[in-house]
């Protein structure tokens, strides 16, 4: 039997591993179930001796990923016989290239969110942690947790902090990613059949990244985005937002052939994103089979919900909804359908005139970009433009007077009553 030396925090753990010489009934093959630990330069003497790999401060990813390398790669059906666990010590991590998870189960986790930092260093242009290889699916992807990812974006051209090739099951848990030259998040998928699917976002703090902080590219499917916090993304007049559902069909930048559906997104907090706090694109007849639910938004300088090109299927409910258009750049309401159909919003919240502005937060009232209305209305809550139709709009609690409720297909509904304007 094999003893390997781990410590989380202040506390001293030691894991007790499988040997080499351990077989299954069925396959005869060896099992290897690693646990590696590696130091950051900066960890204390005591750490550094407990560690199988010890950074130096420069070019970290080198010892880290070395450690993933070891550990033994996928095979088969039997998921629990790869990979392993990696532990990251207190400290920062200095990266020159990224890391690469590859096509194996690996656990990547540090001593905390506020304790562990991977640093990426100036000019590397490249994502900072990558999962999958590109070329196979795989099987299970494992976890990242416990640590803070700064893309010093100031000094990159390019570069997400966490990139998502491929693989079933990821988790990614408790882990801050800020200041990347491009998305927090960006889940990619490299065709129809490779690609990252039914994976958890959970617990993160996610901001202040260039382009969206999580992106959901074309082809992904089944993804839970619960509980995190998603603020001060994007770049003022430019189409980034806190979450984004890239749903095409074909070929794009960010995926795959084919749509993206079958997403949750609940009780996370969203604030102060440069463009729409969530948006949709259906990319044609995409986008469906989707949950936005029991999540807080506010201060959007736009919309804080925006469905388009051929979105559907859509349930809006139990949100907090509050100070859509917050910069006054142009006139937009809460939620906007365009070219949406048989969508439910209910039992939501919305509120709110945005911090003093002489108008109303929840204006469609055609103002220029840039320019206040004096009048208070008409005060929109759901814009339903182009082809949309069959939406249901009921039961939801709006604060303060609404003056129009806009429904332009012949079949959709609301149970709002409503002073439409003259």
């Amino acid at each position: 039997m094999q003893f390997i030396k781990s410590i989380f925090g202040a506390g001293l753990l030691i894991f007790l591993t499988a040997g080499c010489d351990q077989t299954t009934a069925d396959t005869k093959q060896p099992l290897r179930a690693a646990n590696l630990f590696v130091a950051a330069a900066n960890a204390s003497a005591q750490t550094k001796t407990q560690a199988d790999y010890v950074c130096t401060g420069m070019n970290d990813q080198v010892q880290i990923q070395a450690a993933i390398d070891s550990l033994s790669d996928q095979s088969g059906e039997r998921v629990g016989a790869s990979g392993g666990q990696v532990e990251l010590s207190a400290g920062t991590f200095h990266l020159n290239a990224a890391i690469q998870c590859r096509d194996k189960v690996v656990h990547l986790n540090g001593a905390g969110m506020s304790a562990t930092e991977l640093m990426l260093a100036d000019g590397v242009n490249d994502a900072m942690l990558v999962v999958g290889s590109g070329t196979k699916q795989g099987y299970l992807s494992g976890r990242i947790s416990n640590l803070s990812l700064n893309g010093n974006g100031e000094a990159q051209e390019k570069g997400c902090g966490i990139r998502v090739l491929a693989g079933l099951r990821l988790s990614i848990k408790d882990v801050g990613i800020y200041d990347c030259k491009e998305s927090g998040i960006l889940l990619q998928g490299v065709s129809g059949t490779i690609r990252p699917a039914i994976g958890t976002i959970e617990n993160c703090h996610i901001g202040y990244n260039r382009h969206h902080g999580v992106h959901i590219g074309a082809g992904i499917e089944g993804w839970i985005v619960q509980g995190n916090r998603i603020h001060d993304n994007g770049t003022h007049e430019q189409p980034y937002h806190g979450i984004y559902v890239e749903a095409i069909h074909g070929q794009v930048e960010s995926g795959p052939v084919g749509a993206s559906n079958a997403f949750v997104l609940t009780n996370n907090v969203l604030w102060q994103n440069r463009s729409v706090q969530i948006c949709i694109n259906g990319g044609g007849y995409g986008g469906a089979h989707i949950v936005i639910s029991s999540n807080v938004m506010l201060s959007s300088p736009l919309e804080n919900i925006k469905l388009y090109a051929g979105t559907h299927l859509v349930s809006i409910t139990g949100n907090s909804i509050h100070s859509a258009s917050e910069s006054a750049i142009g006139a937009a309401p809460h939620i906007t359908l365009e070219d949406v159909s048989r969508c439910t919003i209910s039992a939501n919240v919305f509120s709110s005139a945005s911090r003093g502005l002489p108008s109303p937060a929840m204006i469609k009232a055609g103002a220029e970009p840039g320019k206040l209305v004096d009048v208070p209305g008409p005060s929109g809550i759901l814009i339903e433009q182009g082809s949309s139709n069959y939406n249901r709009f009921v039961g939801n609690t709006i604060a303060g007077e609404v003056t129009d409720v806009i429904l332009l297909g012949s079949h959709s509904t609301s149970d709002q009553q409503v002073n439409s304007p003259q």
